[in-house]
Order: structure tokens, then C-alpha cells, then sequence
């Protein structure tokens, strides 16, 4: 489902707000998102900070698992779920639906490009971590303007499908069992 057309200028404003500048640090956020909230009223409300995630990570809830943590830090961040897994992800393995359930999977574009994943919590409003700032709960379109302005949902994967398929997709990036297994089984490099 396309929920392309920014509703208004004061949304655009509160977006552009809501995108932190690079480097910013990701203990401060909080406060920062809490401060736009004085300029540009929004519903963005913080639910944690959790160390060592992304929005896929936090989507998918790979973030706590061993086996995956393992394989991310044993080659140097080189292999981890990011861009290149979602986009691997959308060829094949989500199902696309035409609207929005609590617990599917929101993913955002921008020019036909994915840049965000969040899950829906309920009509309107999604679950997302951003970056590596802490996990928010907000509306549909109450996030960074870098995450794009095109919405699409997506079936939530089944339990140990997220771990599955991002095994497959080391393999199909030139990883062997070999370099799996060794990575899980030493922890990190």
C-alpha cells in the first residue's frame, strides 16, 4: 500500500526535524526528538535503546540472537542484515499485502529505494528502530524524511525465518557452511 503524498507542509517540516545530522550521538536522541516536540507537535513516543541493533534487526528480532551476532561481528560488518539482506529479502521471501495488520512489517522507500522497517502496532502506528537511535513507536509517516514517503506492507516472517533466511542469504552472497558454522561456533573474531 502506497502511502505516498506528504499530508501538508507541517508534516514535511516535522520530518526534516525528526532527521538527526550524522554523527549525532544515539544517547542524546531522545532528548532531541522530545525537543522537536516543543517546535512541531508529534506522537513519536521512545520505547528503549538497544545496543547493537538496526530497524531490521529490531524488526525481524535478530538483534538477540547469538547465531546472528555471531556471523555480524565475525566478518567485520561486512555480512549483516541490512540493505543489501531487505533487498534480497523483497526478491523472494516477503509477501506484499494491500493493507496494513498489527505485527506486518512496514517498509519505506524512497524513490522505489528501501531505506526503514518497522512493525505495525495498530491502525496508524508502527514500531521502529532508527539506525542506531533508540526503538520509537509513531505514526505511519512521524519519521525521519530520509526514510522516504513511500509506505508498503509486508507479512511478518514466521518464528526462525528471519534466522533461516538470512543463513541463505550468507550463502547466497559466497559465504560457506564452513565460514557459518566457524563464525557461530567461535562467537567472534
Amino acid at each position: 500500500m502506497k502511502q505516498g503524498e506528504e499530508q501538508g507542509s507541517g508534516l514535511a517540516v516535522l520530518r526534516a526535524a525528526l532527521d538527526a545530522p550524522e554523527g549525532f550521538d544515539r544517547y542524546q536522541h531522545r532528548a532531541r526528538t522530545e525537543d522537536v516536540r516543543h517546535h512541531y507537535p508529534h506522537t513519536v513516543a521512545y520505547r528503549e535503546l538497544v545496543e547493537e541493533s538496526t530497524c531490521v534487526t529490531y524488526a525481524l528480532k535478530l538483534f538477540g540472537d547469538r547465531s546472528y551476532r555471531a556471523i555480524a561481528s565475525n566478518f567485520n560488518r561486512e555480512v549483516f542484515a541490512g540493505r543489501q539482506f531487505v533487498e534480497w529479502l523483497l526478491q523472494n521471501h516477503l509477501t506484499e499485502m494491500q493493507h496494513a495488520v498489527p505485527g506486518c512489517l512496514a517498509l519505506y522507500f524512497h524513490a522505489g529505494v528501501w531505506k526503514h522497517v518497522g512493525v505495525v502496532t495498530g491502525e496508524g502506528r508502527i514500531i521502529s528502530q532508527w539506525g542506531t537511535f533508540p526503538v520509537y513507536e509513531h505514526a505511519v509517516l512521524e519519521v525521519p524524511a530520509r526514510y522516504g514517503d513511500q509506505v508498503r506492507y509486508f507479512e511478518m516472517l514466521g518464528s526462525g525465518d528471519a534466522l533461516r533466511l538470512f543463513l541463505e542469504f550468507c550463502k547466497a552472497i559466497g559465504l560457506s557452511d564452513w565460514d557459518i558454522a566457524n563464525a557461530v561456533r567461535t562467537g567472534s573474531a
